[in-house]
Formats: C-alpha cells, structure tokens, sequence
C-alpha cells in the first residue's frame, strides 16, 4: 500500500479549508530528502489538479488499508468450518474431549498435535498459527503454550487454595482461613490476567 507523502497531506489540508471558506497555506516543496526547493505549490484559490490527485491518493490508501482487514476476516472465517465434534481450522481440527477440554488433531494424518486445554482461545490461536503454516515449536506457538501453562498453574492453585478455606472454616481455624482466602485472590489474579493476554492473542488472530 503506497503511503500519502508529507506533501499529499498538505495538499488535502489545503482543500478542505478552501471547502471550508478559510484561506490556504503556502506550501514549499521537498526533495526525496526533505531538502525543501524553490518551486512553491500552487495555493490560490479554485480547486486543482494537483489537489484531486492528493485526495485520491489518500481515500486509495484508506480503501487499500480497509480491505485488508476484510479479507483478514473473510479468510478466518472462510477457512474456519463447524463439525459434530467441535471446529476445523484448515487441516487442523479443535475437538471437545471427555473431560471437557480441549484437543487439536491434525486431520491429514488423524493425529493429535495438543490435548487437554482448558481455554478454547487458546486452542483457536495454536490451530490459527498450524492453518499459516507455522511448526508446532514455532515462536508464535509456544508462547501461547507458556502462557496457557502459567494460567494452568495459578488457576489450579487457585482452586486448591479454595478447598483449603473449605476445611479451615470446617474445623473453625480461622488462622488458616485467612491464609487459604490470601493465596486464593492471588491465584485467582494472577489466572485471570494471564486469561486476558490469551484472549487479546485470540482477538489479534481473529482481526
């Protein structure tokens, strides 16, 4: 996608404030460099040539910049199709499990790539990755990997922390009662803001 130059933008600014009955700068043009030359731009009033090709110029980049991101959209979801047991991305398949969770298969080979993720967002961003062509050890994968890890972790605690308040406060200890509440926030925290990076992963991958 071409990049309207400085002088295109000033050409614009031009226009519309001629449109808006206001009275135009003097602009002084530049060289590849920045070096600026004797030729002034022609300002007067009465919209020119010059002007048009400006905007045009800008509108093409703002059409080119838009189509992109629809084509994005159009390819996830084109490539993305619903089966009887969950998605398929391309050649890769994400299938719900007995426990609830989460595989990737790889439908060429029937083989399964990942197992027993918790977050479907995750998944969706490892099966994304798989469809463009990337390797399972690629660096896009594996950090989703480490960052589903770490929230399989503080979410585990998290619910351990949970049961330890249960037995506290059945055995009346408050003591321990605070000490389980504690951890359990903080488990809890640190899962949650750990599900966020996954999820923004996920919208980045969508969009």
């Amino acid at each position: 996608m071409s990049v309207p130059t400085k002088k295109d933008v000033d050409l614009m600014s031009n226009l519309m404030k001629m449109m808006n009955g206001q009275k135009p700068t003097t602009i002084t043009e530049t060289t590849t460099h920045g070096e600026p030359i004797d030729k002034p731009i022609d300002v007067s009033s009465g919209v020119k040539r010059s002007d048009i090709d400006a905007m045009s110029k800008i509108m093409r980049g703002f059409s080119e910049a838009t189509t992109s991101v629809a084509h994005k959209v159009k390819k996830t979801i084109t490539e993305s199709t619903k089966t009887e047991k969950g998605v398929k991305v391309g050649a890769f398949s994400v299938e719900k499990n007995k426990e609830e969770r989460y595989d990737i298969l790889d439908t060429r080979s029937d083989s399964v790539l990942f197992e027993d993720i918790q977050l479907y967002e995750t998944v969706c961003c490892i099966a994304n990755h798989l469809n463009e062509g990337k390797t399972i050890n690629s660096p896009e994968i594996m950090e989703i990997i480490r960052i589903n890890e770490l929230f399989d972790r503080h979410y585990s605690s998290a619910i351990q922390h949970k049961n330890s308040y249960q037995v506290a406060k059945r055995a009346v200890n408050e003591g321990r009662m605070d000490i389980a509440q504690a951890r359990f926030s903080q488990s809890k925290h640190e899962a949650s803001k750990l599900k966020r990076k996954i999820s923004n992963l996920y919208e980045n991958i969508i969009l």
